[in-house]
């Protein structure tokens, strides 16, 4: 990590304001990516259908969410209407280039040009949509049962995490109150109005980190410190949701013994994994609260649909280049990349 991140800045120059967001964007958008991953794998364990004939993923694995619904309903730019700009688009682009179109004897070249179009504008739509998009609530009750209610209590009867637990929920309450900085946090605070004050800016804050359960939860499914876990938390989720599609839902199934199948199979999810608890060799506290001791904890609970940035595509900082001697191959005279060319009269 570069030097530029050991400390926050309340100014930072352009070159460093420029790595700063990339990289803050980058956990983000590797957050955002492993919870879509888990949603995915979730569904998939309990046989769930997870995409459309299109390839899409459908509403019941990967939705929308927003903390302004009024936002989401107010939207201007429907996928009909950018689908109306692209035709008027491409029918222009045909037209005014009909001529030398009729002159090219491979005719593919236009099928590209309209395809290759076409990807471009769907792309850039489908990145700006899915900013907001998070694990739906489905799938995301199904994680929340069988942790609190399964896997938590087991971990906490067999590792001692309420130390673990608390220092988590502190460590939240404190970032919310400017009590213990936060560089990470730090920054997002300069995406809003330097008009507002201090308490104002804390209080638009408050939506940017999952709190309590949520939190614990989201920490789970998103850490990578203790191998295995995570697999067997999604194992115990995709089970539970299957059981709840299955049994909770009247007049789905009626024989017994599908049911019956089932609920044998979430058993069976629940013993593997007090079998691992009961074998592993890892020390679940000490990873656990190493992770707290790292700044970067803040990405495994925050709110990726609530942060005020956007997650467009992100671009490396271009760095200065390296100095360079470059040969003219006509007079052989050495000339150093980096001096700027003196003009000639």
């Amino acid at each position: 990590m570069p030097a530029v991140y050991t400390e926050y800045s309340e100014t930072l120059s352009p070159r460093h304001g420029l790595v700063a967001q990339n990289l803050i964007l980058q956990h983000l958008s590797r957050i955002k990516r492993l919870d879509m991953k888990t949603s995915v794998e979730i569904a998939g364990i309990a046989n769930c259908q997870v995409r459309d004939l299109h390839g899409n993923l459908l509403p019941f694995v990967w939705t929308r969410q927003s903390v302004c619904n009024e936002f989401e309903n107010a939207t201007l730019l429907t996928r009909e209407a950018l689908q109306k700009h692209l035709q008027t688009f491409i029918e222009a682009g045909v037209k005014e280039n009909i001529e030398l179109l009729q002159k090219v004897n491979d005719p593919a070249l236009l099928v590209d040009w309209v395809v290759r179009t076409a990807e471009h504008w769907e792309m850039r739509y489908a990145e700006k949509r899915n900013e907001k998009f998070d694990i739906s609530q489905t799938v995301l009750s199904a994680m929340f049962e069988s942790v609190l209610q399964t896997a938590w209590p087991m971990l906490v009867d067999k590792f001692e995490l309420e130390e673990f637990e608390s220092n988590l929920q502190e460590q939240i309450k404190s970032i919310a109150s400017s009590g213990v900085p936060n560089k990470y946090h730090q920054y997002l605070m300069q995406y809003i109005s330097e008009q507002t004050n201090l308490e104002e800016r804390q209080q638009e804050t408050f939506f940017w980190l999952h709190r309590g359960s949520h939190a614990l939860v989201r920490l789970l499914y998103r850490q990578e410190l203790v191998p295995g876990l995570r697999d067997h938390l999604c194992n115990l989720a995709g089970k539970m949701l299957q059981k709840k599609e299955v049994c909770n839902k009247s007049g789905a199934y009626a024989s017994h013994r599908q049911r019956s199948d089932v609920l044998q199979e979430w058993f069976y999810a629940v013993r593997d994994f007090q079998t691992w608890i009961d074998q592993t060799q890892i020390d679940l506290k000490k990873n656990l609260l190493e992770l707290l001791s790292d700044p970067e904890w803040i990405f495994f609970v925050i709110d990726h649909t609530a942060v005020p940035v956007t997650l467009m595509p992100v671009k490396a900082p271009v760095m200065p280049f390296a100095q360079q001697t470059v040969i003219c191959e006509h007079c052989q005279q050495k000339t150093d990349s980096n001096k700027r060319p003196r003009a000639v009269y």
